[in-house]
């Protein structure tokens, strides 16, 4: 029988801790809420990104 590495199986159960957590939600509750853990991330960490509006002009490179 093969032995994996402690931080293998660390990955694997914390893949599937992620998927049990949202197997059942919609599409709409998935983005809501990959959003809303997003911002929990930004404010304990104290992240504040600044918002670039979709149509500034954009210039190609190259």
């Amino acid at each position: 029988m093969s032995k994996y590495d402690k931080s293998l199986t660390e990955v694997w159960k914390w893949k599937e801790s992620v998927y049990q957590d949202v197997k059942d939600l919609t599409p709409k509750e998935f983005i809501d809420k990959i959003k809303r853990d997003a911002d929990q991330v930004l404010k304990e960490s104290a992240i504040e990104l600044e918002t670039i509006p979709a149509k500034e002009d954009r210039r190609k490179t190259g």
